[in-house]
């Protein structure tokens, strides 16, 4: 993904898989669960269960670009 500054998910959503991404450059917030925050910065990785409530967020005033994998595909 290639994501613009303020890019978002626009509020959280949930559905069943699981998701690993991997920030090659910017910077991207995650919300978990409505309470759990996580800042990923180029080089961080991140993995979580999709059925978890989540949203996201481009947090920096440059693209952020993140290879997103969901299984089973979600698209």
């Amino acid at each position: 993904f290639q994501l613009a500054p303020g890019a978002s998910s626009e509020g959280t959503y949930e559905h069943e898989g699981e998701e690993f991404l991997h920030i090659l450059s910017g910077r991207l917030e995650i919300v978990l669960d409505g309470d759990k925050f996580f800042v990923l910065d180029a080089g961080d990785s991140f993995y979580f269960e999709s059925r978890r409530p989540h949203a996201w967020r481009n947090a920096c005033e440059q693209e952020t670009v993140v290879v997103w994998i969901n299984t089973p595909s979600s698209f």
